[in-house]
């Protein structure tokens, strides 16, 4: 089988994205496909993402076949305070398609398809704006479309919608895409849910559920409790690793009543409530000052630490709850260097926004590492696709976000008797493998191939 990835975010570039599309890509390749990856340029991408190489990240992608090609950078006038605001204000979503898929690079890619001859087409969402490069390159091609949905996209809640009539249009081209498509695929069966409730026309068969997964070895045998850690002069280290995706600033905006806002920011448009406050470790943080106060002796007992881009409400964070010396951040680091810190710690912290009348959705593709990594997690969770899945792991220990004084007598009895290391899910190492994520999606396609015949294509 001959499959055509389309994946903006791909390494050697230190993408969160990018590490769902290259395990699939290494699965195919080692099971007999032929993949052809259509991709950015690696300068082009580290600027568009603002994102550093990892060229181990590489490894084991060898036999497939990837051509780069670059994103022209925005305009200097795009960049000026005017030209951003009407950039922002015009766009309907990203406009990385239409730096991408055009003049040359449109021409070099249909040479690359004619001469591969692919069976489908996979798109890796977001960017979403590369939902009309796919569409059209599909269209084309005759090639049947595969959408990863690895995020959602009308219901994104991390900022608003300029107003009602963007949202409406996102959700118009949404459903284009959805109807184009022959088969969509979701990272939870929660998002899954969510593309069925904002479009009601959609056929339930289209939509499967491909996990993210883990790559590591897991060991399953491993079940001790960890005596480094226990006792009254030892110190527990409590890491997490990535993005919190939340703004102050956003957040207030969103609490204010649409004519209490300032200027446009009166048309602003949120198609349901969630509160990003709770993926923040705005509750570990509140649950480990309280600790503190209450128990001065835990102060050099307990310390919190951050790999990945450490925003200025973070460190503010720290300081109004008077944690200084308990926090570390680290910066971005590279995969391997993650690893390496994260073997350090004793403890993983895991949070997840609250969708209010709703589930949280995401299952992110480092919850399987945390697993693997055999710490103990705690989880600041909402209820949803994470708190599902950490549920059934038997190093999980569940925090309700609201409860503090609950919270702070769990933690402090965490750190005096000692977290343990142990993993005990056989179904963890084989379905939610990546392996096995990525055996699922390929008889997929599969069937895709055999239903629709796409050998011969039309220039």
């Amino acid at each position: 089988m001959k499959i055509l990835m389309l994946c903006l975010e791909f390494p050697p570039v230190n993408t969160t994205g990018n590490y769902r599309s290259a395990g699939f890509a290494r699965y195919f390749v080692e099971n007999g496909a032929e993949v052809c990856v259509l991709t950015a340029d690696e300068q082009s991408q580290m600027a568009t993402f603002k994102k550093t190489s990892d060229h181990s990240l590489m490894d084991g992608l060898e036999r497939v076949i990837i051509h780069r090609f670059p994103i022209r950078p925005l305009a200097s006038i795009w960049k000026s305070k005017l030209g951003n605001f009407v950039r922002i204000w015009w766009n309907l979503t990203d406009r990385i398609d239409k730096r991408w898929y055009r003049g040359k690079n449109i021409s070099s890619i249909n040479r690359v398809i004619q001469n591969f001859q692919p069976d489908c087409l996979y798109v890796s969402l977001p960017p979403f704006s590369m939902a009309r490069a796919a569409m059209t390159i599909s269209k084309r091609w005759n090639l049947p479309l595969i959408s990863d949905m690895r995020d959602a996209w009308s219901l994104w809640g991390v900022s608003p919608f300029q107003t009602p009539f963007h949202y409406r249009l996102i959700k118009k081209l949404e459903s284009r895409l959805f109807k184009h498509s022959k088969l969509i695929l979701s990272v939870t069966e929660e998002l899954g849910g969510d593309f069925l409730s904002q479009h009601p026309q959609l056929s339930k068969s289209k939509l499967k559920t491909i996990f993210n997964g883990y790559d590591a070895v897991l060991n399953t045998n491993v079940n001790t409790k960890n005596k480094l850690n226990s006792g009254h002069n030892k110190q527990l280290r409590i890491g997490y690793v990535g993005s919190f995706y939340y703004s102050p600033k956003a957040e207030k905006v969103r609490e204010l009543k649409w004519y209490k806002r300032k200027g446009l920011q009166k048309l602003y448009y949120w198609p349901r409530k969630e509160n990003w406050i709770y993926r923040s470790p705005y509750f570990f943080l509140k649950t480990l000052s309280c600790l503190i106060r209450e128990k001065s002796e835990y102060r050099n007992r307990i310390l919190f630490e951050h790999i990945g881009h450490c925003p200025d409400w973070l460190y503010q964070m720290v300081k109004d709850f008077n944690l200084e010396p308990n926090f570390i951040s680290h910066g971005f680091q590279s995969k391997k260097n993650v690893l390496e810190i994260q073997n350090t710690w004793h403890g993983i912290l895991a949070t997840s926004e609250e969708v209010v009348d709703g589930l949280h959705y995401c299952l992110p593709s480092k919850s399987f590492d945390m697993v693997a990594s055999k710490k103990t997690i705690l989880g600041f969770l909402t209820p949803g696709s994470q708190r599902a899945f950490y549920e059934n792991v038997k190093q999980f220990e569940l925090f309700e976000p609201k409860k503090l004084n609950e919270n702070v007598i769990k933690l402090a009895d965490l750190v005096d008797q000692g977290l343990s290391n142990s993993l005990n899910s056989s179904k963890l190492t084989d379905f939610y493998s990546r392996d096995t994520q990525a055996a699922i999606l390929l008889e997929a396609m599969k069937t895709l191939k055999v239903t629709f015949n796409t050998n011969v294509l039309s220039k």
